[in-house]
């Protein structure tokens, strides 16, 4: 699963975690706006969280508005969009 985000205001490192309702975990830390979860497991649903941090402070994730989904099956992907 490849996931992708704005740039946080000041952040320079992120860390995004994939949770899976079975307990299975996968985490990605990174310099970059974009993960790829190489290693989910099928049948599972997962929960995404990303948050950044500067090396002085790190933001927490907070719970999305006005969530949008839009599945695309011929590509195997899918899109989530909430306001900022």
């Amino acid at each position: 699963v490849a996931v992708s985000w704005e740039q946080s205001k000041g952040g320079t490192h992120y860390t995004s975690v994939a949770q899976g309702n079975g307990g299975y975990a996968s985490t990605c830390n990174n310099s970059e706006t974009t993960c790829l979860f190489n290693d989910l497991l099928c049948g599972l649903n997962y929960s995404i969280t990303v948050s950044a941090s500067n090396g002085v402070c790190s933001s927490a994730p907070c719970v999305p508005q006005n969530v949008t989904a839009e599945m695309m099956c011929s590509s195997d992907t899918g899109m989530v969009w909430w306001e900022e």
